[in-house]
């Protein structure tokens, strides 16, 4: 209403106050966990591995120490002296799940501009990297790590060269105590190649042609660019050091991948002949239109993170079962594949219950759970050290009430590097905060 436009600075003033000190108040104030401080062995527990070799091992154990893992295997070691015992009788051992990609750390609240770390300014930073973003304190961090989610993935999320994929783990002080690799792959949203026509667009077929053109060219100039300022410095390091292009470098090698953004299958299509003719590494983030394009993915060796199973369908004419039974089209025709929510941060705890949907829909329970733990690990090149439960692997592990995939499993304890976690978080706060009042009330047994 007109009268709306008329409001004091004063008050504009106050409102962004109050804003910013109900954000701050939202940060967590659980305490990072300290280091190991000696060996722990989890026994009698339902072990799965998230390995091929060795899935599933009854009544096994898992025996670690400094943060890695000494033993894995069946029934009680030979243990350490002083090693302190989790009995786990009837409980599920398994690898922390690993959320990618995600934007967990970079926002806290969507209204609120001042925590909302997501984007940069422009179309093209490679040099944009999430890690030094992350916020340690985050309440969200908190609640997807009593979900089970140990590990993640953080993205920026604008422009066409995004920038890095930085790998975190959800634990720390500092942004820097948490960043497990800054840089893991540059982050590519792939314009659309052909046009649209829906309520939601507001540019003609026409535009749209012209403008996925424009793109596609800036993508290629700017590869083109960044690759010749590598290729001068290599001959004369006496040229001077540019930011963007020394973020590309182990991309244009190939000893990063680029994780491609896409919507529909004319957009993998165009971006994988794209990636090919260039000898780029890519991994596709999406879901619309990846079951169209699995013959190209199968041909070329291509993996694919699956961003979302719990969606509807993106089309008319597909079957509404279409992104649940996905990941078993994918791995039925041996496509490397990962699970990610797809979601804001806030529902990133709802990874596990994705994987779930695609194990209920035909995947294999083992398979669904590789996908959201060792999967994620080896597109991300995180996997010599986190993703499974073996020998020298990283101690991030999680013990469960149920098969960690269950909806109705909960987290009993987990340990990120050999750091036993707390899983406190403001919900569990709320809850504990709820049923005393119950008690209180006599509406609850005691």
């Amino acid at each position: 209403m007109m009268h709306n436009a008329n409001i004091s600075s004063n008050t504009i003033a106050a409102l962004c106050s109050f804003a910013i000190i109900a954000s701050a108040y939202a940060q967590s104030d659980v305490v990072p966990a300290p280091k190991q401080s000696r060996p722990l062995a989890i026994v009698h527990a339902i072990v799965h591995t998230a390995t091929l070799a060795q899935p599933v091992i009854e009544d096994g154990h898992v025996l670690f120490d400094g943060g890695r893992i000494v033993s894995v295997g069946a029934g009680v070691p030979e243990l350490p002296s002083n090693c302190e015992i989790f009995d786990a009788k009837g409980m599920h051992v398994s690898p922390g799940f690993c959320a990618f990609p995600t934007t967990l750390g970079l926002v806290e609240t969507l209204s609120v501009e001042s925590t909302d770390d997501r984007r940069e300014f422009g179309e093209l930073h490679p040099e944009s990297t999430p890690s030094v973003a992350i916020n340690p304190d985050s309440d969200l961090l908190t609640v997807a790590r009593a979900a089970g989610i140990l590990l993640a993935v953080t993205v920026p999320g604008s422009g066409l060269v995004a920038g890095s994929a930085s790998a975190i783990r959800l634990d720390g002080w500092t942004p820097a105590e948490l960043t497990v690799d800054p840089s893991v792959g540059l982050v590519l949203t792939w314009p659309m190649v052909e046009p649209t026509r829906s309520f939601a667009s507001r540019r003609s077929p026409e535009d749209q042609k012209k403008r996925a053109k424009e793109d596609l060219e800036k993508i290629g100039r700017f590869f083109d660019e960044m690759a010749a300022i590598n290729a001068a410095r290599a001959a004369d390091p006496t040229v001077a050091h540019d930011e963007r292009a020394e973020a590309m470098r182990d991309v244009l090698s190939g000893k990063d991948p680029v994780f491609v953004e896409v919507g529909s299958a004319s957009q993998i299509e165009s971006a994988v002949t794209w990636m090919k003719a260039r000898g780029l590494r890519t991994v596709i983030v999406g879901a619309e239109g990846v079951e169209s394009a699995i013959p190209l993915l199968k041909a070329e060796g291509i993996p694919v993170i699956v961003r979302g199973v719990h969606r509807v369908p993106g089309q008319r004419h597909a079957r509404t079962d279409a992104a649940y039974t996905l990941p078993k089209k994918l791995a039925d025709a041996d496509i490397f594949f990962s699970i990610a929510t797809g979601d804001e941060p806030a529902h990133e705890r709802n990874l596990p219950h994705h994987a779930a949907t695609a194990a209920a829909f035909g995947l294999d329970p083992e398979a669904a759970l590789r996908a959201v733990t060792a999967n994620p690990c080896v597109i991300a090149g995180l996997a010599t050290r986190y993703g499974t439960l073996a020998p020298l692997q990283s101690a991030s592990i999680i013990v469960t009430r149920g098969h960690p995939l269950e909806l109705t499993s909960d987290v009993a304890a987990a340990w990120i590097d050999g750091r036993s976690i707390d899983l406190t978080s403001h919900q569990s706060q709320m809850k504990s905060k709820y049923e005393t009042k119950l008690k209180q009330q006599g509406s609850l047994s005691k």
